[in-house]
């Protein structure tokens, strides 16, 4: 064994840091800085990826968040509508303003849902008749029972029990008397205005109703120029509606005298061809009465 003549325990540490070491140093210096920076050109990476994926996640999560709240909300809508269809009455709106103090008397609902989608409405439903009806039928009737009809073609529906019992009570437009015209243009009018039709439409139709009231024969001594008047109006009334948006469709504010004489006409022949069967009839009565 060699004779070790210093303690190596209290030898000092080179320091590897002098100038002299600087040859050995260096390589292992730039191997690390290799290193690192390769480590960290592989960390900034990772880095990079974690956070894409992290901010894809939060869209991913943000989306459904969305679709699920916009889902919720349209769930809520359609139930909110159901009910509405349900129960119709809850959601029916109101004036910000005291009750009236006269009772105010309301057309059938069947007459307002046909004014609301702009078709033909019989004026019987504005008439005091017609007014009273639907004020009885309304109080007396389940407006959710329904009772079969059957229409023009022939073709079976199911309609509430109040719009039927009203339609088998309706008055056409021909057979109105001038005063119920009288009282039904104005409310017809004005039920016009509150559902929405054009002030075109109502300005023709306020024309038209003031035309036939104004016209000579409105005061005629013969009753069937007074009454063809009354055909007249039911006459382009209903031809009016079936004509929009054809080529057929016309002003309804301009009385067509012809047609005008035509009914008259008409109405004259019909008149005269009833006074005649009545004759015959009453000739033919009396000569059984003398026979023996």
């Amino acid at each position: 064994m060699p004779d070790i003549t210093q303690n190596p325990h209290e030898a000092t540490p080179l320091d590897y840091g002098l100038d002299h070491f600087l040859p050995a140093r260096q390589p292992l210096v730039d191997n690390f800085n290799i290193s690192h920076g390769e480590a960290s050109q592989e960390w900034d990476a990772q880095q990079e990826v974690q956070a894409q994926e992290v901010h894809r996640a939060r869209e991913q999560q943000q989306q459904q968040d969305e679709e699920q709240a916009r889902a919720q909300i349209e769930d809520q809508e359609a139930a909110l509508q159901e009910e509405r269809k349900k129960n119709h009455t809850k959601f029916l709106p109101f004036a910000d303003m005291q009750i009236s103090t006269s009772t105010p008397v309301l057309p059938s609902s069947l007459a307002l849902c046909k004014l609301r989608k702009g078709e033909y409405c019989e004026l019987y439903f504005f008439t005091n008749k017609g007014l009273a009806d639907a004020h009885a039928c309304s109080r007396s009737l389940d407006d959710e029972a329904l009772a079969i009809t059957q229409d023009d073609q022939g073709l079976h529906s199911f309609i509430p029990v109040v719009a039927a019992r009203v339609k088998h009570s309706v008055i056409e437009d021909r057979d109105l008397t001038w005063a119920q015209l009288d009282e039904a243009t104005h409310r017809m009018l004005q039920a016009m205005k509150e559902n929405g039709w054009d002030q075109k439409r109502l300005e023709a139709h306020l024309s038209f109703w003031m035309a036939l009231g104004a016209h000579e024969w409105r005061h005629d001594s013969e009753d069937t120029a007074k009454r063809a008047l009354i055909v007249y109006q039911a006459t382009a009334w209903k031809r009016w509606h079936d004509m929009l948006g054809t080529p057929h469709s016309f002003n309804l504010k301009y009385v067509n005298e012809a047609l005008l004489n035509k009914i008259r006409m008409e109405l004259m022949h019909k008149a005269h061809n009833w006074a005649v069967k009545q004759a015959n009839e009453v000739a033919a009565y009396g000569s059984m009465a003398t026979q023996p």
